[in-house]
């Protein structure tokens, strides 16, 4: 292909010039109330403070980077202070980060950098941020090559003056589309580099498709794509802006595209600027390239986006096998009349198992001789029986939902009364802890146990469902002192994580194993389910063992809780767990209906409900458990009654 070198033309411009906003309105998601999470056992922050993010916008489509060190980025975002606050958010360190998709690896890692948001004073402001660094704790670190801001965890509360207060939540506005799309760029070695279009492809037809590659060689002779770039295709009078392709999930196929004209030209001249962040400093260069009419033909079906399909299974008699399930909290099943509404609702979005939350905090929606039953709205009614009674005659299953460690203190004080031992945990400050219950305690192991297995006794369930089956917490009380020094011949203060792992899964595996046991004996077709973390790690910190209760035959379903907005970042953790798996058919992903957005908690958009589920599918895993009924609004149930789970189907491990 005939093509002209790109002259390298070095100029300064003006940081907002040519940048690509994204801009926001208060409905749109990007109102922050500023409150508190209580992150690390600190006083919960509700001091006030109230800001709407406008725009953020990145002043380069390509950044120096060698794995592993910082990057200079030329990050603004834009505010407007509606209630102003002594404090600033920052996002320098721990769970207050970006997420960072690298398309080299297709991971996401954790990505940090120096802006401060000031609530100071009122009125709009703008927020720079110099530098990211990146910490592979959370995924791994990224790669030369396309890479894109994925949203936002929580924003670090800190003092005007330094130090940290607390966390608080980041809006939604980080991950829309539009934001997504504008910060996406290349990272590159540019200690050395040169730039060209490696590429043109066009079916050279009326009106036809017209698309580029723009690279950039780096100082480790990789040749990566550059998108985002503002250049245009011209003819004459015609003249038409290149715009980013993108592929599903919003991923960038590293090709710029456009539309020729109704009438074809002979030639067409391709320029505008590149903008680089290199070690010397921000470099901004021209693009100026000419291609006759036929250079690159392709045939049309060659410039289609690939789309990943799927083919759901089905049983000999061509039914669709897919576990399609949704997760119901207490307040769904607390009368009868409600019952009949979350039944109803179910079955018009096409499920079939509803997950019950029967047991949390001190509420039981069933009746046992282990302890007594409360919560429901009426005195006379078995929650638990009558929805079993109601959502069989509908033809779905039902696997009751025990938060395995969520106790508040009103159940801890009736456990001692009535076993005279004390369940609470202890932190290292020895202050006790507000919710959970110590695992490592012997006489509640055995209660739970008793607990789960008399439900699936007494009442014709299809599964058993294991949630909070975790240690919710690090106890240090002067028993769990004891029992790890004479475990692990160390003090417990002076444990490691991998310690805390042993010590921590020896408890919740103790649960898992004997509560599968007895329920496999009450009721063999009974299916044994869990609800975990969706990083493997974190989950292991808190005694989480989801691939090694699988191969030892205790759990029949894991249903990580992967509530991510990004849809990218679903793919990195499920891709972690069927890696796990020795039996990827035991995979069944938990999906979230809601978002949230500062303070605000509100129905996700249809379109990102259908995405996560196709995305599963693609996948190759066999169901979705859906978080929580709840949430399900109007538009949610449209969907799923109507596009996705249109063709009835069978739980897949039927």
């Amino acid at each position: 292909m005939k093509r002209t070198l790109i002259s390298l033309l070095l100029a300064s411009a003006a940081f907002f010039a040519g940048r690509a906003v994204a801009d926001s309105s208060q409905s749109a998601g990007g109102v922050v109330e500023v409150k508190g999470r209580g992150a690390e056992g600190r006083q919960l922050y509700d001091g006030g403070g109230k800001l709407s993010f406008l725009g953020i916008a990145l002043d380069a489509q390509v950044v120096h980077y060698q794995p592993g060190g910082k990057i200079a980025l030329p990050l603004s975002i834009c505010y407007r202070v509606l209630e102003t606050a002594p404090i600033r958010l920052t996002s320098r360190m721990g769970t207050e980060h970006w997420r960072l998709y690298s398309a080299a690896t297709e991971s996401m890692t954790a990505m940090y950098t120096d802006e401060r948001i000031d609530l100071a004073t009122p009125g709009e402001h703008t927020a720079q941020a110099t530098r990211a660094w990146f910490n592979d704790k959370y995924g791994d670190l990224p790669q030369p090559g396309l890479a894109s801001i994925r949203g936002h965890y929580y924003f670090l509360i800190e003092k005007p003056e330094g130090g940290w207060l607390d966390i608080t939540d980041s809006p939604a506005f980080f991950d829309r589309r539009e934001v997504v799309r504008a910060l996406t760029f290349t990272l590159a070695d540019l200690t050395r580099f040169s730039v060209s279009v490696a590429e043109l492809q066009s079916t050279w037809e009326s009106g036809g498709p017209l698309r580029l590659r723009l690279v950039v060689r780096d100082a480790g002779d990789r040749e990566l794509p550059v998108v985002n770039a503002p250049l245009t295709v011209s003819a004459g009078d015609w003249r038409a802006n290149l715009a980013t392709q993108w592929a599903p999930l919003d991923t960038p196929t590293g090709w710029m595209e456009c539309s020729l004209p109704p009438q074809v030209p002979a030639e067409v001249t391709v320029e505008g600027t590149v903008k680089l962040e290199t070690p010397g400093g921000a470099r901004q260069l021209e693009v100026l390239a000419r291609f006759q009419r036929g250079e690159g033909r392709v045939a049309p079906e060659q410039l289609r986006i690939a789309q990943q399909g799927y083919e759901l299974p089905r049983t000999d008699q061509g039914v669709v096998r897919e576990t399609r399930a949704m997760w119901a909290g207490p307040s769904d099943i607390a009368s009868a009349e409600k019952i009949r509404t979350a039944v109803a609702r179910c079955r018009q979005a096409g499920l079939n198992a509803i997950v019950p939350d029967i047991f949390v905090r001190n509420t039981f929606l069933a009746r046992s001789d282990a302890m007594p039953s409360s919560g429901s709205e009426e005195e006379s009614l078995d929650p638990l029986g009558h929805l079993l009674d109601t959502a069989h005659r509908a033809g779905l299953e039902v696997h009751p939902w025990f938060c395995v460690t969520y106790r508040d203190r009103r159940f801890r004080d009736w456990f001692r009364a009535e076993f005279g031992d004390d369940i609470a945990m202890i932190d290292a400050d020895g202050k006790e802890i507000p919710l959970g219950a110590d695992v490592h305690r012997q006489a509640y192991r055995d209660f739970l146990i008793k607990l789960m297995v008399g439900v699936a006794r007494d009442y014709p369930v299809d599964g058993i469902h294991l949630d909070y089956i975790r240690t919710m917490d690090r106890c240090y009380c002067k028993r769990c002192r004891e029992e790890f020094q004479s475990q692990f011949h160390k003090p417990l203060v002076g444990a490691t994580d991998e310690d805390w792992i042993a010590w921590q899964r020896e408890a919740i595996g103790d649960i898992v194993r004997r509560t599968a046991e007895g329920v496999r004996q009450a009721r063999p077709a009974a299916k044994m389910s869990a609800a975990v973390f969706s990083s493997l790690r974190g989950g292991a910190l808190q005694g989480q063992d989801p691939a090694g209760w699988a191969r030892q035959g205790w759990i029949d379903i894991v249903m990580p809780m992967d509530y991510q907005m990004q849809s990218l970042a679903v793919r990195v953790n499920e891709r972690e767990f069927l890696e796990a798996l020795d039996d990827d058919d035991q995979l069944v992903t938990g999906l979230s209906l809601y978002m949230r957005s500062g303070t605000d908690v509100n129905s996700r958009p249809p379109d990102l409900i259908r995405e996560q589920i196709e995305l599963v599918r693609r996948m190759g895993i066999h169901g979705y458990c859906l978080f929580a009924l709840s949430h399900l609004s109007d538009e949610q149930l449209a969907m799923l009654r109507e596009q996705i789970n249109a063709e009835p189907a069978v739980p897949y491990y039927r």
